[in-house]
């Protein structure tokens, strides 16, 4: 009984999409929760309609975090924390003590009398819990932050392809005029019309150009921001005494 009601629990918790933990949890429209960067990556570039992956309602862009479920998120994860602590393996192999302090400067767990050693007295020291869930608001942060310049960046990406547009529709309807021009006041010279038109067409591609390379560089800077993303997002689901001692060299990368 003990057993199935742990299993219903963890179902509760379980995002559909990535089929881990929820991670800064969100509960769209229709009642259904997923992990906010689930739902941000399941997005397309141009997409006038979100529908919930699970029932296909529509819902908006504006997430907020659900906190029930967060923390119950969060109990979960120090369960499971303190579950690996009380392993033999994470035991002070000299003081045969839990390792339940974490030391900033060295990124290791220690025991309460080897945080107060000789070696590691002068470093900044936490209880592991505290610092798990230090680490996890950092990195949320972070992929806060690093949304913003993907949602940025895709705008200035849709301003390009419009301008882009509305740029060739400007050099047909100049072509237009300066044909029709022409043809009403000076009808015998085609030479000189060509001319005109053709200087025209090369002024208008040195802009197209340059606006086909600027979509070129925002393409490949959404890809990029969108695999940091995916990155870190990968690290917000890995265990706490993972998060922990991986968080600092991601952030570096």
């Amino acid at each position: 009984m003990e057993s199935d009601i742990s299993q219903a629990f963890q179902k509760e918790l379980t995002c559909f999409i990535c089929l881990s933990c929820l991670t800064d949890p969100v509960t769209i429209i229709c009642g259904h929760s997923f992990c906010r960067a689930c739902l941000h990556l399941s997005w397309e570039d141009i997409q006038p309609l979100l529908r919930c992956p699970l029932c296909r309602e529509q819902y908006g862009k504006e997430l907020r975090t659900n906190i029930a479920l967060k923390k119950l998120v969060s109990i979960v994860r120090q369960a499971s924390l303190m579950k690996d602590l009380s392993s033999e393996e994470q035991k002070c192999v000299t003081h045969k003590d839990t390792k339940r302090i974490f030391c900033a400067e060295n990124k290791i767990f220690l025991c309460p009398l080897c945080s107060n050693s000789h070696e590691h007295r002068g470093h900044r020291h936490f209880p592991i819990e505290a610092a798990a869930e230090d680490q996890m608001d950092r990195l949320l942060k972070q992929m806060a932050s690093l949304w913003e310049k993907v949602q940025e960046n895709q705008e200035n990406l849709e301003s390009v392809n419009l301008m882009r547009t509305l740029w060739t529709d400007y050099l047909n309807f100049r072509e237009k005029l300066i044909r029709t021009e022409y043809r009403k006041l000076h009808p015998l010279l085609c030479e000189e019309e060509e001319k005109h038109i053709e200087s025209m067409r090369n002024e208008g591609q040195c802009v197209l150009e340059k606006l086909r390379r600027s979509e070129g560089i925002m393409v490949q800077k959404s890809k990029e921001l969108r695999e940091m993303y995916q990155e870190l997002m990968t690290m917000s689901q890995e265990p706490y005494v993972v998060l922990l001692q991986g968080l600092d060299d991601m952030f570096r990368r």
